[in-house]
């Protein structure tokens, strides 16, 4: 579901005339600061979805995009918002927005139910589970892909677990890049009977990432 979210968002970003490739263009790219996905059900193999998505407003660093997601009935079945960022790539370091002044005339002030993707505090927590970052980890931008966190993230948990729980409401924070060989560990904190708050530390540049999901019974 992520995966779907995020082509949406860089499929309407290209047809617009602000995507990946026009970006590269000018050695600037989108990189994801925040995420927040809430679903009334979650979708099941072979389901049709329609996923709607437009930029709320944009800031002098980061830009609001929301989403809505419907399954193949055309029922509502859940909301995203997203906050996005343009990094120069030779820097590495995020530019001013006014620097894409033609995506001004595509803002839809129009907020969801889950508002907008807020911080996510500190935890700590044991050990869930660690990685390395590989080759095939790595994407256009020379970073771990975002949706592998996810996975990193959803691994804290057993088969068996998932099949007794589906995810409710994940939440992200991205505070740092990781790159190749990097490694380290997923740390898991339980704050309520379902409610899980995480944060990703690696060995030599700290804590990474933040996130939270929360699960219900099925």
């Amino acid at each position: 579901l992520t995966n779907f979210i995020l082509i949406t968002a860089g499929k309407n970003a290209d047809e617009n005339g602000f995507g990946l490739l026009e970006l590269q263009s000018d050695n600037f790219t989108w990189v994801l600061s925040r995420l927040v996905i809430d679903m009334k059900r979650m979708p099941t193999e072979n389901d049709s979805l329609t996923i709607e998505t437009w930029i709320e407003k944009i800031g002098t660093a980061f830009t609001t995009r929301n989403f809505r997601i419907f399954d193949g009935k055309g029922f509502l079945i859940g909301h995203a918002a997203s906050s996005w960022a343009v990094m120069d790539m030779h820097t590495r370091r995020s530019v001013l927005l006014d620097t894409l002044p033609a995506m001004h005339q595509f803002i839809v002030p129009e907020s969801t139910p889950i508002g907008e993707p807020g911080r996510i505090p500190s935890v700590s927590g044991e050990v869930a589970n660690s990685f390395r970052v590989k080759y095939s980890d790595i994407d256009v931008n020379n970073h771990a892909n975002s949706l592998h966190y996810v996975e990193w993230l959803s691994d804290c948990f057993t088969p068996d677990f998932y099949q007794t729980h589906h995810i409710r409401r994940f939440e992200i924070n991205f505070l740092k890049e990781l790159t190749f060989g990097d490694s380290g560990e997923v740390y898991r904190q339980l704050n309520g009977q379902v409610d899980y708050a995480f944060h990703i530390e690696t060995h030599g540049k700290g804590t990474v990432c933040r996130a939270r999901i929360v699960f219900e019974a099925v």
